[in-house]
């Protein structure tokens, strides 16, 4: 799903919605990643259960420099 819209001027309204929005989806990923696995994970092997983690945390990790990257271009409301 995308939620990209197409405008020809961006005011303080679009940018402070803008910035709400990437901080609420922010909070989220990172409550997800904080989340811990289904019973069902724990009976796996501990190597498995390690992999798991180390892709869930890259993948943050990958979210937030994106978010990162985006932020940094978008201009700075004053």
């Amino acid at each position: 799903m995308s939620a990209a819209l197409h405008l020809t001027e961006v005011g303080p309204l679009e940018r402070a919605a803008h910035r709400i929005g990437t901080a609420l989806l922010r909070w989220s990923e990172s409550r997800a990643a904080r989340v811990e696995f289904p019973t069902g994970f724990r009976t796996t092997s501990g190597r498995t259960a390690a992999r798991l983690a180390y892709e869930q945390r890259t993948a943050l990790e990958a979210r937030h420099r994106h978010w990162d990257e985006l932020a940094a271009a978008a201009p700075r409301l004053r």
